[in-house]
Parts: C-alpha cells; structure tokens; sequence
C-alpha cells in the first residue's frame, strides 16, 4: 500500500513538473505582441490579414516590424518574428519565441539576435531562411512569408488611447463605433500635445 501511495505521488509530481513547464512557455504571438506593440490577436499566419486598415503593411524590414510567416509543413500555425535590426536589403536579426521544434530544446522559449535572410528571387521577402543554431549556420528550410506589419510610433499609440479615453475623462460626450472621425477630432490640443511632446515618436518607428 506505501509503495503504491509513492508511486501515485511521484506521478502527481511529473504531472505538476509537466503543466508548470507548459505554463511557462511563451508563444511568438504573445512575445510579438509584447515587443512590437502590434495589438493583433489569434494564430500567427492570421496577423497578416487582420492588420489590413488597422496597420500598415509591406515587402521591406524595419526595426520594430513584424514578419509574419505563412503555415508551412508541421508550422500548422504560422509564425512571427520581430525586426531588432536590418543589417543589409536582405538580412536582418529577429527577436521572436517558441522557434525550435516541437519537444527540441529550446521550445517555448525566447530567442533574440537571430540572423535572418531573404532568399526571395525579388528581394521582397516572401522566401526566407532563419539562423540554426544547433549546427551553428543558416538553416537549409525555406519558409514562405507575407511580409511585414508595421508598429505604430508611441505618439500615434498615445493619440489613439487618447481617443478611445475619452468617454471616461468626458461623460457627456457619447462616442459610438460609427464615431471614429469625431475620436480623433475632438482631442484637439490635448492630442496634439501628447502626440508631440509629451510622447515624441523616436527614431526607427513606422510612422
């Protein structure tokens, strides 16, 4: 009976080891959604489309960029990554998280200074190769890409949470969903000067 009540908490133990393990694994969403600033939601390769009319969008790197990529082969899910740094027209170093394979070391968690490289015949980045680690040289996988999503600059976030506190700061001011224009007209000079100077945007954010 002893024997039997310490094998059944040894496996309460590996149990509890398993789901805290899981707990802490972080997703790319998740990390690119934190380091970007980018506010999309669901599956990776869903990003792309759900940030047309909310975000700009297009073929060329930039610090502070998100590259999503498309599903492709076990990456039932897609990927994105974030631009730390372009180096050159087609190589530049990601940030991003959960990359390695599915139980290979590393899983879950988050890598950062990664080389990137794109092997598209029209240097638009749709085809790409990421760093390997493991064998210490680009990885020979090609993975398809639909490009970039473009972060807002801080001034622009600011007007926008601005905007949308309005209605708390002025209770009788009632701004429906068909009301965006009056969103952002009728901050006037308060939107102006958080957008400005007291949230100058910086250096090497999209505008």
């Amino acid at each position: 009976m002893h024997r039997l009540f310490r094998r059944l908490a040894a496996l309460a133990i590996a149990i509890g080891m398993s789901l805290s393990t899981s707990a802490q694994a972080v997703q790319c969403v998740t990390y690119a959604r934190e380091q970007s600033g980018i506010a999309l939601m669901g599956d990776a390769y869903t990003w792309w489309a759900s940030a047309a009319g909310h975000y700009d969008r297009g073929q060329k790197p930039r610090s502070g960029a998100v590259v999503v990529f498309k599903k492709h082969g076990s990456m039932s899910h897609g990927h994105v990554a974030v631009i730390s740094k372009v180096l050159s027209a087609r190589k530049v170093l990601v940030d991003h998280a959960n990359w390695a394979p599915h139980r290979a070391r590393g899983r879950g968690q988050v890598t950062t200074q990664v080389v990137m490289v794109d092997v598209s015949p029209r240097n638009d980045w749709t085809q790409v190769r990421v760093w390997h680690e493991p064998s210490g040289e680009l990885g020979q996988r090609v993975y398809p890409t639909y490009g970039f999503i473009y972060a807002k600059g801080r001034g622009e976030q600011a007007r926008l949470q601005l905007a949308a506190d309005i209605p708390a700061v002025m209770p009788g001011i009632d701004l429906g969903a068909d009301d965006d224009a009056d969103r952002t007209a009728l901050p006037g000079l308060l939107t102006t000067a958080v957008a400005s100077s007291v949230l100058p945007v910086e250096p090497g954010f999209a505008q």
